[in-house]
């Protein structure tokens, strides 16, 4: 795992999907940072097959990504 990639980069990313209460899973975590730095990619890739209602339960996943450098 890249890790310099942080959680607050995840989350520039990833925050718009759930600002609504909406439900992403990990294909539409992976489109959502596809302009981002490949190694975001790389990270998010390693989540579960799986619904996510929020930025927390991908940090559950995560625990090893830092919140900021």
């Amino acid at each position: 795992m890249s890790m310099d990639v942080t959680r607050l980069e995840i989350a520039r990313h990833l925050e718009p999907l759930f600002a609504h209460g909406g439900t992403a899973d990990r294909d539409a975590l992976l489109r959502a940072v596809s302009a981002s730095r490949p190694e975001v990619a790389q990270v998010l890739g390693q989540l579960p097959v799986r619904q996510f209602t929020s930025l927390r339960q991908i940090w559950e996943y995560l625990p090893q990504v830092p919140i900021g450098l």
